[in-house]
């Protein structure tokens, strides 16, 4: 069904070439709209992905090592290039953005009675689209971007990064509000997130809006703390049942938008090029972390704790005993599972960073409360790793074993909050990658390398297209100028030094 309903999105995307032939065009027994539910199932579908080939690039080779969660041995210094960084911009320019303009232009003329609501909810995926871009480029088109068929901008200027998260913030805050005032969306299972659920869109709407204010403590402390706290007064997720995740279908064959990217990433390089990388194995092993055999296995099959280490950043070597990715794999029973799910943010992920708002700020019940919202994202982050299926559980006695044996140190809250976010959000490079620089830990060595290619730094984002410099060469030329280049260690506005 997902598969009819994007051949249907694409048909429709493309049939607006008829300048000049509207009226001999227009069938009167056809609809000049699709319905919006089936527009939204089209645009969640790509927020994951539109093929594999581009997770991969940006997100596997560039971003999970960027991070240190792995080592792609056959590119030992790739992810320092300045090449291939472009797939996410193209993906979800010529996909998510142009038809959430189009979905989001259709509810506002709507007189439907659930309107509002369906117009709330595609707001915030909006949000969550435009973040995704923007935390890895920087300034990128916001307020013109998308609007080409609308309103014939074909040449969207660059609007600058702080003045887009003011207004993602502000369509959060707005449509967080509409949800509360009650109201049905129409949507229903064409929802691939929450079939619909309004309270579960708000609490997502909140929980996200947390995060982006998140970002902001280095640079506008004061906005960030005023943020967090419309957020948590709000009502952000509170368990793993309000997780945002796209559940796949289970097609080996398909390369699209069907089936989970980072499986498919890692199935086409497993074999002998994508390894754990040894900070994260170190971290997890030298605190018995019950993830491990979840999370790694060997080559050779073997998931015992014992046996498993991780690759060096700096070895480029294909040796066969090191450790590789098993969730979304292998499923710890050799099955491929192409049908795992894909996630844009956990309540684990939320625990987190109510732990840091009580650390830093007083929030989320006070200081007090800085301990036990740790510990419930440390638990949070390994029972929802359950999700993927095939076996994997870990257990409560498990759960209270790791927390025990490493404890909690308060004078290090910011330090250990953060370094459980790197391992939770193991698997969506981008989100691990901007909570990293925003927050300066796990403290990663950079790879030998980055002593030639990026002056010895790690990347801090990815540089924008050369299609772009090519299609739109004013408006990227003026959004380099703004700020302050275009290099993988550009430091883009949230970012500060």
């Amino acid at each position: 069904m997902k598969k009819i309903i994007i051949s249907l999105v694409i048909l429709f995307t493309f049939s607006f070439c008829d300048d000049g032939f509207e009226e001999l065009n227009v069938n009167p027994t056809k609809p000049v709209q699709l319905d919006p539910s089936t527009k939204l199932t089209y645009i969640q579908l790509y927020t994951g992905g539109s093929s594999y080939v581009a997770y991969l690039f940006y997100n596997v080779i560039h971003l999970m090592q960027n991070v240190q969660h792995l080592n792609n041995t056959s590119y030992a210094s790739f992810l320092y290039k300045e090449g291939n960084t472009h797939w996410l911009f193209e993906e979800q320019f010529k996909t998510t953005v142009k038809n959430i303009a189009d979905l989001e232009a259709q509810l506002e003329a709507s007189t439907e009675s659930t309107a509002a609501v369906d117009l709330a909810i595609a707001r915030i995926q909006k949000v969550l689209i435009f973040s995704r871009i923007t935390d890895a480029y920087g300034d990128i088109p916001y307020s013109e971007a998308g609007k080409g068929f609308l309103e014939g901008i074909r040449f969207p200027k660059y609007d600058k990064q702080s003045d887009i998260y003011a207004n993602m913030l502000e369509t959060l805050e707005a449509s967080a509000a509409t949800l509360n005032s009650g109201g049905a969306s129409s949507y229903g299972s064409a929802d691939l997130m929450y079939s619909g659920d309004t309270g579960k869109w708000k609490k997502f709407a909140n929980s996200l809006m947390l995060r982006l204010a998140m970002r902001m403590v280095k640079v506008d402390n004061a906005s960030a703390k005023a943020w967090a706290t419309k957020a948590i007064n709000g009502g952000v997720m509170t368990s793993n049942a309000d997780i945002a995740y796209l559940q796949y279908e289970n097609s080996a064959n398909d390369g699209g938008p069907n089936v989970n990217p980072l499986t498919k990433s890692f199935t086409s390089r497993a074999s002998t090029q994508v390894k754990i990388a040894k900070p994260f194995m170190d971290f997890m092993k030298s605190r018995q972390d019950p993830r491990v055999s979840v999370l790694c296995s060997t080559v050779s099959g073997d998931t015992t704790a014992a046996l498993q280490f991780g690759q060096d950043i700096n070895d480029a070597t294909r040796g066969t005993a090191n450790s590789k990715p098993n969730i979304n794999i292998f499923g710890g029973s050799g099955v491929v599972i192409y049908d795992a799910p894909l996630f844009f943010q956990t309540y684990a992920e939320v625990e987190f960073m109510l732990a840091e708002a009580a650390e830093r700020w007083g929030l989320a019940g006070g200081s007090t409360n800085v301990e036990s919202h740790y510990k419930a994202g440390v638990t949070a982050a390994m029972q929802y790793l359950s999700m993927y299926g095939h076996g994997v559980n870990i257990t409560t006695s498990q759960i209270n074993d790791y927390l025990n044996t490493n404890p909690f140190v308060p004078a290090q809250a910011l330090k250990m909050i953060n370094e459980q976010y790197w391992v939770a959000t193991f698997g969506n490079g981008l989100e691990t990658f901007s909570n990293w620089k925003r927050s300066g830990y796990p403290v990663l060595v950079p790879a030998n390398v980055a002593a030639t290619l990026t002056g010895g730094e790690i990347p801090r984002r990815l540089p924008y297209p050369a299609s772009e410099k090519l299609n739109n060469p004013d408006n990227v030329e003026a959004a380099i100028v703004q700020q302050g280049g275009d290099l993988l260690t550009t430091r883009m506005w949230w970012d500060k030094n």
